[in-house]
């Protein structure tokens, strides 16, 4: 059982979304945000950082947002849809960037 498996079993109030697919989810999230993270550093270790300028920004922002996804979505109390929905379509689309 993963971390945010546990976490999610143990919470007294769980949300409405299954609780397998929501802690697969937010495990994704955070594997992402570290992978981005370890992209945009190898990144500036390069010598010609200039060029891959777009690069290093597109996986801070994908870093960051995909880590505030994975804790909007641990969130169960009180859960309200549209905005997981929306934390989701933004990680999507900068995943996809």
């Amino acid at each position: 059982m993963t971390q945010s498996a546990a976490l999610l079993e143990a919470h007294p109030r769980p949300g409405p979304v299954d609780r397998k697919s929501l802690a697969e989810c937010i495990e994704a999230c955070v594997s992402c945000a570290q992978a981005c993270t370890a992209c945009a550093d190898a990144d500036l270790s390069e010598d010609d950082v200039t060029d891959l300028r777009k690069c290093i920004r597109l996986c801070l922002d994908c870093a960051d947002i995909c880590e505030a996804t994975g804790r909007v979505l641990t969130r169960q109390t009180e859960y309200d849809a549209p905005t997981s929905k929306a934390q989701l379509q933004s990680c999507e689309a900068i995943c996809r960037a």
